[in-house]
């Protein structure tokens, strides 16, 4: 039976005849693996990078599915999964954050790029500590934030905090790159963009730390991570309600007005964000591709399109913003509670079908440190070595197995092959 399947590359539709091992998008001409299965669905497999620049979406986008937002080298063979990082929306400067994993077809190495990350600094009170708490409460289903509270970090700081991610034991840093010529220009250039918006400081950093560490297990990891940020400085004319003497003819009185006050606001921006795990003996093969990957990776007008639709929606939330910055706190919450509300029910299937693909990447980091894969059956998930490509289990005594590398094949009625799956 003819199955109809949506390319996760380019969402076009593709007619699977339930029994060809590898199917071909009429479109972008992207090759899947697909495996035929009696008793079971069809398991559809990442597209693969052919060892060329190539153009991303993000398939699991209904909105942005069809515009080509950026481009890069995808090394041969590896997987990848183009998606958005619901965890940093700000809805002032940044709508929403691209990232990219690329994995490699062994699983012995995994990179990910993160797009540009906009964050505001504001210091420490009571107030603000408790927002910032209510922000980074992950425990709570919200929309994503109006903007960042975050303590200002320096690129190498930044660096560091990548590498914590990896959750390598014993985790310490082996190199330290220098900034050359080209990313002196690079951070000049950044500094000036920033002045031309209105910024009174912008002062770029560069930095790319190459770390050492254990999987639980106990195998030799390497992690490179870099990135380049910029903390900037800007006037921003505010209003208050604060209490002022006011004559008339019963005497002076203190009256509440309405007063205009200027202010310095402190801001920071990471222009990117690459972040390589590796085993330690394929390292610098994996650091070859990833150099690949940053000599190409650049947005495309899509990209410039969809932000601005999502500006849109931002901006109209900024309003609501300012408008409640006149009444009582309680008030004030209270409208920042309907905006979120509002802000998330557009953006709903964005953050819904993203955490299923943070969750299949946190899978496959998983399965990549401990060298399994997962087969799902009747019986529930078994996880077997990545030296394996089939794993066959008794219908009659689920306690028996039989694996094979290389092609499928039939060991009668009494098996059942058990599907590989990403979690």
């Amino acid at each position: 039976m003819s199955k109809t399947i949506v390319c996760p590359k380019c969402n076009s539709q593709i007619i699977w005849n339930g029994n060809d091992a590898v199917i071909e998008c009429q479109r972008c001409r992207t090759k899947y693996k697909m495996h035929p299965q009696k008793k079971a669905e069809p398991v559809f497999m990442p597209p693969l990078g052919r060892g060329q620049t190539d153009y991303l979406t993000v398939p699991t986008d209904r909105i942005m599915s069809n515009k080509a937002l950026l481009k890069t080298y995808i090394p041969k063979g590896w997987r990848y999964m183009c998606n958005i990082d619901n965890s940093r929306f700000d809805l002032i400067s940044n709508p929403f954050v691209i990232t990219i994993t690329f994995i490699a077809p062994d699983n012995s190495a995994k990179i990910v790029f993160t797009g540009e990350s906009f964050y505001k600094h504001i210091d420490y009170t009571p107030q603000t500590a408790f927002l910032q708490n209510m922000l980074d409460d992950r425990t709570v289903s919200r929309s994503p934030s109006f903007f960042r509270l975050k303590s200002y970090m320096t690129a190498s700081e930044y660096c560091d905090e990548l590498a914590r991610t990896c959750g390598l034991n014993g985790l310490r840093l082996l190199e330290e790159k220098s900034v050359d010529a080209n990313k002196k220009a690079a951070l000049q250039e950044l500094s000036n963009r920033f002045l031309s918006k209105g910024f009174l400081e912008a002062v770029p950093e560069w930095a790319g730390r190459t770390y050492g560490g254990k999987t639980p297990s106990g195998g030799n990891m390497k992690v490179y991570t870099e990135t380049m940020s910029v903390e900037l400085m800007k006037i921003s004319t505010v209003s208050s309600m604060q209490m002022q003497p006011v004559g008339g003819m019963f005497g002076m009185r203190m009256m509440p007005q309405m007063v205009n006050q200027q202010i310095q606001e402190y801001f920071w921006d990471t222009q990117y964000e690459f972040t390589l795990l590796s085993g330690a003996s394929v390292f610098e093969k994996s650091y070859a591709e990833l150099k690949m990957i940053m000599n190409t990776i650049g947005y495309l007008p899509g990209m410039n399109q969809a932000l601005s639709e999502a500006m849109s929606l931002a901006n109209s939330t900024v309003m609501n913003i300012a408008q409640a910055q006149a009444i009582s706190l309680e008030k004030q919450s209270q409208i920042i509670a309907n905006t979120n509300e509002y802000t998330s029910n557009i953006q709903h299937q964005i953050i819904e079908n993203n955490a299923a693909s943070h969750d299949k990447s946190a899978s496959l980091n998983s399965q990549m440190i401990n060298e399994v894969n997962i087969f799902t059956g009747s019986s529930g998930k078994v996880q077997a070595s990545t030296m394996y490509d089939h794993v066959y289990q008794n219908v009659n005594d689920p306690d028996i197995y039989a694996v094979q590398r290389g092609d499928a094949f039939e060991l009668g009625v009494d098996f059942e092959e058990l599907k590989k799956t990403d979690y």
